[in-house]
């Protein structure tokens, strides 16, 4: 072993000369994994066009609650039976001025509660209306 003077560099490994077929292959390789990123780039970009596209904002200029109640029973697996009581139907309605229309959106309780009169509210799309 000899060995190195401190400050340089340890020999390098020489590699034996690669054959042209060899060479080809491993670029042609490369290149088709690197296609296959840039569809995949490609395609999630149009996803998200049309995800924001179906997303609308707009402003609340009235809130509606139609007194239902009732009780809904579901059974899962995981969960069992189980029950749970409904008030009613809330229902904000939006006002959208891009699309210069109103949009009636039936929200939960909670986010009922949250939003006031006069509040921003973003909304997916009506699923008859979406970009598909």
């Amino acid at each position: 072993m000899n060995p190195t003077p401190q400050g340089s560099l340890p020999a390098r490994l020489v590699v034996p000369a690669t054959t042209r077929r060899e060479m080809l292959v491993a670029v042609g390789a490369g290149l088709a994994v690197l296609g296959f990123v840039g569809y995949g780039i490609a395609v999630m970009g149009g996803w998200q066009r049309k995800a924001s596209t179906n997303t609308l904002t707009g402003k609340v200029v009235a809130k509606k609650f139609t007194p239902a109640p009732e009780d809904q029973i579901s059974f899962s697996r995981k969960q069992g039976l189980k029950s749970e009581h409904i008030a009613g139907e809330h229902v904000l309605e939006v006002e959208v001025s891009e699309e210069n229309r109103k949009f009636e959106v039936p929200v939960d309780g909670n986010t009922y509660e949250a939003i006031r009169v006069g509040s921003s509210f973003t909304f997916i799309r009506p699923p008859s209306e979406q970009v598909k």
